[in-house]
């Protein structure tokens, strides 16, 4: 007796004989069962072709009485085409790419996926419809099978995210799941349900704002079914809660249910567990035009929280606003102080010059200030403050400012306290001025700017260049780094501004004078650091540095050059480039920073 195949593969002959054998066995039901299991098994995209094969003809697709007709089982047909495209990834890659592994896989996008956002996006938009047309529970399952499609992967982590979708369309279709989940939960349900999924929605549909419950308000013309008694189960399941998104919905709950008087009576009673009741409540009375009533209600919760809380520097910010309305310097100075103490940051520092008096005013609040970051910074722990993360939150109104040499120099600066910011520098390492760590850079291009006599506005070419470097470098980037350059951009012209008036008055008053022994000894300092700086950075073939080391040169060279001496100024810089003849990259950058002093300063002496 011949061995069996194992190979898989029949012969014609004996297959057919098979098939035969089976039909002759097979009643009509049975040959029934066997097509429809047949049939469960085609894909969406074969069913026509099946059809086809068993001699149908044509047939005709009836329109749809409404758009969401067969909505689940569309849904149902999209997400089997997805998984046949994922369990074809291979195929995918190798048709594409060829085994490539050095392609860029963050460049190929949605690859086989691509066809998959318009009916995706038409499946969505028809969820939309059955909800807007009353049909609840519908939408409420679309949705949910939606999401799950959404957050498919395949082996190569490809798939179609929400962010590929239409994104006026999700941040709707969020408002609407939720709205379908109230609509649809028993009442007795309804609070810890609504609670549960409104954070699942957040992270579900990446959203970048907390889901509110006004969102399920405004989302439908329907009036929100049983409103006012779920309002009251949903304040009393919120207060049993602490975390801050119980925070946010219960605030919000009150000012839905009781309005202004509701806010108060929750920031005068509660306002140490909800401190953030204190700006609903500012923010209610500042839309009916109440600054007065902003102004009592500010001071007294200022009396009322803790002094290190930092949650008071937002506090202090409607106090000013509406001191600002109602034309009060005085009061507007206080709250610019109490914010900055509460959050002691550059920008808080530069509100607090801004609204003192100039002059010798502004001199005392620095000297303050100075006070309160030196204070701040020893009782941070050793080895750097720890930042928890907070980055889910929408804002930083509890997370506490951590002053650091820069501001503390910053400070020095603006309070013409020149001996101390000077000592607080030496002996720094000469590298490391592109960190805003740095306080370094910021006390040698001052001195420079200082020494040099000129305005901030009249500088020459390389000094005002390493001054505005220096400056902007100097803002710290762990408190406005998610700003971005242009963001940023405001608040380095307004410390430019800043120094601009305090150069400028410091001068003419005598705050900021140097006799001539100091002027002498801060120019020699500053020359120093410039050497060693130069030579750290070429000496060790910094090459992406050689264009700032070639300012500094250039800086020094200019402040020797409008101090009067231009023998001092070509000896210093052919010094500088006399120590690295064969670093011809430094070389040209060197003379790019003498030829910019050249054409602004002539070719006198």
């Amino acid at each position: 007796m011949p061995d069996p195949d194992t190979s898989g593969k029949l012969p014609l002959k004996t297959f057919w004989e098979a098939v035969e054998r089976r039909l002759v066995e097979c009643s009509a039901d049975d040959l029934r069962a066997i097509l429809r299991a047949m049939a469960r098994q085609v894909r969406p995209s074969e069913r026509s072709s099946f059809l086809t094969r068993l001699c149908v003809g044509f047939v005709s697709v009836p329109a749809p009485r409404t758009p969401w007709e067969d909505l689940l089982a569309d849904i149902d047909d999209l997400a089997q085409e997805i998984h046949d495209a994922m369990e074809n990834a291979d195929e995918w890659e190798e048709e594409e790419h060829g085994w490539d592994y050095d392609y860029d896989y963050e460049e190929d996008g949605l690859g086989p996926y691509e066809g998959f956002i318009e009916p995706l996006t038409a499946l969505f938009e028809r969820t939309g419809l059955a909800f807007d047309s009353g049909e609840i529970a519908l939408a409420r399952q679309s949705y949910e099978k939606l999401l799950d499609l959404i957050h498919l992967e395949d082996d190569y982590g490809r798939g179609i995210g929400l962010a590929d979708l239409p994104q006026e369309e999700i941040q709707e279709a969020a408002a609407r799941y939720l709205r379908a989940v109230y609509e649809s939960e028993p009442p007795a349900r309804r609070p810890a349900t609504l609670y549960e999924q409104m954070g699942w929605v957040r992270s579900r549909f990446d959203l970048r704002r907390r889901p509110m419950l006004e969102d399920l308000l405004l989302i439908s013309p329907r009036s929100l079914p049983d409103q006012e008694a779920f309002l009251s189960a949903w304040i009393a399941f919120l207060r049993a809660r602490s975390d801050p998104d119980a925070d946010a919905w219960l605030r919000e709950a009150i000012r839905l249910s009781e309005g202004t008087a509701g806010l108060e009576r929750l920031a005068l009673t509660e306002g140490q567990k909800h401190p953030r009741a204190y700006l609903d409540w500012f923010a209610a009375l500042e839309q009916e035009g109440k600054h007065a009533a902003v102004l009592a209600a500010a001071r007294q919760a200022l009396d009322a929280l803790p002094a290190d809380l930092p949650i008071r520097a937002a506090i202090a910010d409607h106090l000013c606003a509406a001191a600002a309305a109602l034309h009060d310097p005085p009061t507007l100075l206080l709250g610019r102080w109490e914010a900055f103490a509460a959050k002691p940051t550059l920008a808080r520092l530069l509100d607090l010059w801004e609204a003192a008096p100039a002059g010798e005013g502004r001199v005392t609040w620095m000297r303050r200030a100075i006070g309160h970051i030196e204070a701040t910074m020893a009782r941070q722990k050793p080895g750097g403050p720890y930042l928890p993360d907070l980055s889910w939150m929408q804002d930083d109104l509890e997370r506490p400012a951590h002053p650091g040499p820069v501001l503390l120099l910053h400070a020095r600066l603006l309070a013409g306290d020149l001996e101390a910011a000077h000592r607080s520098v030496t002996g720094r390492p000469v590298l490391g001025w592109s960190n805003a760590s740095s306080d370094q850079a910021v006390a040698v291009s001052f001195f420079l700017v200082l020494l040099s006599g000129r305005p901030a506005d009249a500088l020459p070419p390389n000094l005002a260049g390493l001054w505005s470097q220096s400056l902007g470098t100097s803002i710290g980037y762990r408190e406005y780094g998610g700003l971005g350059a242009q963001g940023l951009a405001p608040l380095v012209q307004r410390l430019e501004q800043v120094y601009a008036e305090h150069l400028a008055q410091g001068v003419r008053s005598g705050v900021l004078a140097l006799s001539p022994e100091q002027q002498q000894k801060r120019l020699v300092w500053c020359l120093d650091v410039a050497r060693r700086r130069v030579e750290a950075i070429v000496g060790h073939q910094h090459r992406r540095s050689y264009g700032k080391a070639a300012t500094l040169a250039g800086a020094c060279a200019e402040v020797l050059r409008v101090r009067g001496e231009p023998t001092a100024a070509r000896a210093f810089v052919a010094e500088i480039g006399g120590r690295f003849p064969r670093h011809r990259a430094f070389q040209d950058e060197l003379k790019k920073a003498v030829q910019g002093m050249e054409r602004a300063l002539g070719r006198e002496g």
